[in-house]
């Protein structure tokens, strides 16, 4: 006699740009993470693992990003400071020294 026994469904592994994305398209769908993860065919503990790992590892990857708009009024003469923080403990600094 054949056994009938249906073989387990094996999900596609993605890498950490490709949940970034997905993380990012989560976070403007509007969706709760049951629903999101119902239509794109998402194991719920592993995006929600993948969504804690990121958000300790990459914080650029979502959009809590924070911005602030700078005044394009600068006078050449004055001094700035700019810094960009680019997560995982790296940072962009530019400066300009007063003349």
């Amino acid at each position: 006699m054949k056994s009938t026994t249906i073989p387990p469904v094996r999900r596609n592994r993605r890498n950490a740009d490709q949940w970034c994305e997905l993380l990012d398209r989560f976070e403007q769908s509007g969706q709760t993470q049951e629903q999101f993860c119902t239509i794109h065919d998402l194991g719920l503990s592993t995006f929600s693992r993948w969504r804690k790992r990121l958000r300790r590892q990459l914080p650029v990857c979502s959009s809590d990003a924070l911005f602030v708009e700078l005044s394009q009024e600068a006078p050449a003469s004055r001094p700035w400071d700019v810094e960009l923080q680019l997560g995982t403990g790296v940072y962009l600094r530019l400066r300009r020294a007063g003349c």
